[in-house]
């Protein structure tokens, strides 16, 4: 655990996507925590290009695939360009060449002299690819890029499901009654756990380790309970063969961030998404002290959102 939390410590941002649903101090806006990379603004690198005529693009481009390939790193650049003004339109093409911090290979700049092509001259690219449309507009003007579509896209909430999440929020802030609380829900919405801290019994009963322990006892016993707070629901739950984990697919609200000690109980548990109302700068698990949401090398990874007073 010390390992992912220091490749994460201040690994995660907040998107400006917000969607909005009713808290107990009135409009709350829930806010996804993506990892920097998606959040980013442009980052410029120099490279050296060269102006060639349309009908030598092709050829040159194939040139340059050998003898000064962009390497991994620029996967996301499209290698040419149509050349601006003053150049008659559709008669001459940009290309990269290289970067601007290392000379053009000796046999790029022969065949360029070659077919009186001239020298090169620099431009600024983006260094980074786009992983957000919004992030492709900013980041295209100064070159243009070639957009692939990642894996991981932030989370597109209904309505139906903010409103969801604002009234599981107001039911943590009631179980809590101003102490730390935690509610777990299943994939059907059906509450499984709901609980409180209890450290003052014994330091590592957090509310959401509480929770996790309720949440294996309705699985033994088949029904679905509560710890220190008034029963209101009599659903009962069969474990199945698909409940590998304790809480897979399970969705959590907190009223505070969870520490790194429950961030990791919860990537261990399988939950899908995490949803909280106070930040913890000093110990949180999901942004504030680490982002554990965003460890690549962890073998799960769960959607994280903080819900943030309307502005």
């Amino acid at each position: 655990m010390e390992a992912a939390a220091n490749e994460t410590a201040g690994g995660s941002s907040c998107s400006n996507t917000m969607v909005s649903g009713t808290g107990n101090s009135g409009q709350l806006e829930l806010i996804e925590l993506l990892p920097l990379e998606y959040t980013r603004g442009l980052s410029l690198t120099r490279f050296l290009a060269a102006s060639v005529p349309k009908s030598l693009g092709t050829v040159f481009i194939k040139f340059l695939a050998t003898h000064s390939p962009l390497g991994q790193e620029f996967i996301h650049l499209k290698r040419v360009r149509p050349s601006p003004p003053p150049a008659a339109p559709g008669t001459r093409l940009d290309v990269l060449v290289c970067r601007g911090d290392v000379e053009p290979p000796q046999g790029v700049i022969a065949y360029l002299n070659a077919n009186d092509c001239g020298v090169c001259f620099s431009v600024d690219v983006s260094t980074y690819a786009a992983l957000t449309r919004a992030q492709l507009a900013d980041f295209s003007p100064p070159w243009p890029l070639t957009y692939r579509k990642p894996s991981f896209m932030p989370l597109e909430l209904t309505a139906a499901a903010r409103e969801k999440y604002a009234q599981l929020l107001r039911r943590a802030e009631q179980v809590g009654a101003g102490r730390c609380a935690c509610v777990i829900v299943d994939s059907t919405g059906v509450e499984i756990a709901a609980a409180t801290e209890e450290a003052s019994a014994h330091p590592l009963r957090h509310a959401v380790m509480v929770a996790i322990g309720i949440a294996a006892k309705s699985f033994s016993d088949g029904a679905v309970v509560e710890h220190d707070v008034p029963s209101s629901s009599s659903s009962k739950r069969q474990r199945t063969a698909e409940d590998v984990y304790l809480c897979q697919d399970c969705e959590v609200i907190t009223t505070h961030e969870p520490c790194i000690m429950c961030a990791m109980a919860l990537v261990h548990s399988r939950v899908h998404l995490i949803a909280f109302r106070e930040p913890d700068p000093g110990f949180g698990g999901f942004g504030g002290a680490v982002a554990l949401h965003t460890c690549q090398s962890l073998n799960h990874q769960l959607r994280a959102f903080r819900f943030l007073e309307g502005r």
